[in-house]
């Protein structure tokens, strides 16, 4: 009896410690992350699959990196520098961009993709860098600028005196609605608050009131 007590007592120890050790599985290896890191393997892969992943020959390979949820900085930071452009254009399309990536992407100084600089026109976190895009000669470019909650109120209100009337139209609405209070914009139909705040219920930032 004592023997089977050990060989019990010794399957439950090992049972406990396979499951004190068990990490979130790597989805392209299937190996364990690394027992001592502080978080789970970033997008489901470990740090070796993911440099593999956007070292590889294939573009299709890193593109796919591009669109996975969960990327770590240094890899969307690596794969925004990608010379593909299919790469950079599946990175543009990533509402988790840092700033400074989403600097580089938004700067037609560095980029020359027109796909690339048409997504990042709209962007989420795109902001001060709207500046930049506005100069770009490039309708489609505008017309995402313009209907951007992002976009601050000066590039808006160099648009709203845009020879294309879809341009103008779309920034003077955004202008309006940055004019308002809470208590204006409440007043306002629910289709029309529903565009001014955009796809992810963001106003666009309200105009600085001038001294009385």
């Amino acid at each position: 009896m004592g023997w089977r007590r050990r060989i019990v007592s010794g399957m439950l120890v090992g049972k406990m410690a396979k499951t004190e050790t068990l990490g979130d599985r790597c989805a392209t290896c299937g190996k364990r992350a690394a027992i001592a890191a502080p978080v789970p393997a970033p997008g489901g892969c470990c740090e070796p699959c993911w440099r593999r992943t956007i070292a590889s020959h294939a573009e299709s390979d890193r593109a796919e990196a591009a669109r996975r949820p969960g990327a770590p900085a240094w890899a969307l930071a690596t794969l925004a520098g990608d010379p593909s452009p299919l790469v950079r254009a599946e990175v543009a399309l990533r509402g988790d961009l840092p700033d400074g990536i989403v600097a580089t992407l938004a700067d037609p100084a560095r980029e020359q993709d027109r796909t690339v600089l048409r997504r990042m026109a709209k962007h989420p976190a795109l902001g001060p860098h709207a500046q930049r895009l506005a100069a770009v000669a490039d309708l489609v470019v505008h017309r995402q600028l313009a209907g951007n909650p992002s976009t601050p109120a000066a590039v808006l209100g160099a648009l709203a005196r845009h020879e294309d009337a879809g341009v103008r139209q779309a920034a003077r609405a955004r202008l309006v609605g940055a004019s308002l209070d809470e208590d204006g914009r409440s007043r306002l139909p629910v289709g029309v608050r529903a565009y001014l705040d955009g796809p992810n219920g963001r106003p666009v930032p309200r105009l600085p009131r001038s001294p009385a």
